[in-house]
């Protein structure tokens, strides 16, 4: 089958090879075969091909998080999905039986593994997937609007979830312009929060505006965004959702008030910082790690974009034989919102 390979760590053209000899996935009892009908490329997925802190990957690999595709083979165990279903992936398969998923937090399952991380992911003609990880998807969607929904937007959902964003609430979301930002700015403007959105790349103001910023600020330099909030908002404001990391983890830290959320969701520019015990409790500051969210988060998202609340925000379709330029387009800011691949 034609697939993008992971061969080696390092720069995306010498990493990344587009092979059509790759071979094809057998299901396991409770598995179907899809045939991948789009993927979409993730700031995860470039970390993982320059080597993701504490994890060894079994080389060859395949990465891509976000599936959508046609059941085409099912396993012996299946029980209702037929073949021809067209279906959205969740991105993390969960063992069921831990002590977190049986309180119903299959994301943080003891056991998990993640699509293209653990497992082989989406950048295939063909992917082998448990059943229950599949979700049917209404037909008026298009396969590039649901590619993006299973990594950025399922984050972006879960983040306003942990931040307890809701009427009157006033959040910062830095690099807005990016996958997940797109989603943020949408989620936090249904919420009935104020919005405000940095980029590196003014000259998409109008367009932040259009996916619900209220405040456009430019990235750089990170001080002069906590100048101009803290001008505006003496006090601080509600929350801020960070995927930089320690590059901007100290404004983020102090655009906060008293009560306010910070919540974690990226490792772009680091793993370690530093962090003031005293402030943090005399503040009552929290400090939120996630990554991706709960089955039932990734249902309501679909639900919010079959009913034209969110929209995905879809820069492009190509061809997976362009994984490796697109993935050097990411890493240098050329891409804004989502980028998806066909095989």
């Amino acid at each position: 089958m034609r697939a993008v390979v992971l061969r080696t760590h390092g720069e995306p053209h010498e990493a990344l090879a587009y092979r059509v000899d790759v071979p094809e996935p057998t299901p396991a009892n409770d598995e179907v075969i899809l045939r991948v009908r789009a993927t979409s490329l993730n700031r995860v997925d470039t970390v993982l091909r320059r080597g993701y802190p504490g994890l060894t990957l079994q080389l060859p690999h395949i990465l891509g998080g976000d599936i959508v595709g046609d059941v085409v083979v099912r396993g012996e165990g299946v029980q209702s999905l037929r073949e021809g279903t067209r279906v959205i992936v969740y991105p993390i398969v969960w063992c069921g039986t831990c002590s977190l998923c049986r309180k119903g937090l299959e994301h943080l399952c003891l056991r998990w593994q993640y699509f293209g991380m653990h497992r082989p992911g989406g950048c295939a003609e063909y992917v082998a997937v448990p059943e229950r990880c599949c979700i049917p998807i209404p037909e008026h969607l298009s396969d590039a609007e649901v590619a993006c929904l299973g990594v950025a937007g399922l984050t972006a959902y879960h983040a306003i979830e942990a931040a307890a964003i809701g009427e009157g609430s006033t959040v910062l979301v830095w690099g807005a312009t990016g996958g997940m930002g797109t989603f943020l700015l949408q989620l936090a403007r249904h919420r009935g929060a104020y919005v405000i959105g940095t980029t590196r790349r003014t000259e998409q103001a109008e367009l932040l505006h259009s996916w619900g910023a209220d405040w456009v600020l430019p990235t750089h330099p990170p001080e002069a965004v906590l100048q101009a909030v803290q001008e505006r908002f003496p006090e601080g404001i509600d929350a801020v959702i960070d995927y930089v990391g320690p590059a901007t983890f100290p404004i983020s830290f102090a655009l906060l008030r008293k009560g306010g959320r910070l919540i974690f969701c990226g490792i772009l520019t680091g793993r370690e910082t530093t962090l003031s015990i005293h402030q943090t409790y005399l503040r009552h500051v929290s400090l939120h790690g996630i990554y991706l969210g709960t089955r039932a988060e990734l249902q309501a998202l679909i639900g919010l974009v079959t009913d034209g609340i969110v929209r995905p925000y879809v820069a492009g379709v190509h061809p997976l034989s362009e994984a490796p330029l697109l993935h050097q387009r990411m890493e240098a800011g050329a891409i804004v919102g989502k980028t998806v691949m066909v095989p």
